[in-house]
């Protein structure tokens, strides 16, 4: 579930964000402090962690919905054949390795990553980059990660970075929104591009079987 500027701000820190996941889904959510690191929590019940540092959560309970935080850093859904994560992914995490400590996360259950959502997040044409920090990116990531701005500057392609992630960890199914945060005034919120404080909501749950 993508929530977007309409729904209000999601930042833990600020006292709207309570009525904006209640708003998306009823239950206690686990929120976390995001702080651009590798830090992975797994929520066995709903709320658990709520508040804690972090920037990446796996749970595999039904109903104990999860969600990141984000302005224009990547949020990134996983999915396994029982659980779920949800990853904060700027570029200092992405870097760290943050994906792939959620995914690690869900091995040490026995689960793999079968799937993956990219929600809305800022695009290489908004994302003007620093050669050095670019450089060291690409080292990381890839000649791919090197992109452009709308008027030609250089960019850190941040969706190609999380691609170049999941595809090492062999994910074949992917499914990108497509929205850049920078673009879409609209919908989301941006610091880059605007100066904007506020956050959008990206949040997942494992529905409770009907059966």
């Amino acid at each position: 579930m993508v929530g977007t500027r309409r729904d209000g701000d999601a930042r833990l820190d600020r006292p709207e964000w309570g009525r904006v996941t209640s708003a998306i889904h009823p239950g206690r959510w686990t929120l976390l402090t995001e702080e651009h690191g590798v830090t992975v929590r797994v929520v066995a019940a709903a709320g658990e962690h709520c508040g804690r540092d972090g920037d990446a959560i796996v749970t595999a309970s039904t109903a104990a919905p999860i969600g990141v935080w984000v302005g224009d850093c990547a949020p990134i859904g996983l999915v396994g054949e029982r659980s779920i994560a949800v990853v904060h992914g700027g570029w200092r995490g992405l870097q760290g390795g943050v994906l792939e400590a959620a995914a690690e996360a869900m091995a040490s259950s026995g689960e793999s990553v079968v799937g993956a959502i990219i929600g809305p997040h800022i695009r290489s044409c908004c994302y003007e980059f620093g050669p050095g920090d670019l450089d060291r990116l690409v080292t990381r990531f890839g000649e791919s990660v090197r992109g452009v701005t709308s008027d030609s500057r250089p960019a850190f392609d941040v969706n190609a970075a999380v691609r170049r992630v999941l595809d090492r960890l062999g994910v074949a199914s992917i499914v990108d929104v497509g929205w850049c945060t920078g673009c879409r005034s609209d919908a989301f919120y941006s610091h880059r591009v605007r100066g904007e404080s506020e956050r959008h909501l990206f949040g997942a749950w494992i529905a409770e079987s009907a059966a």
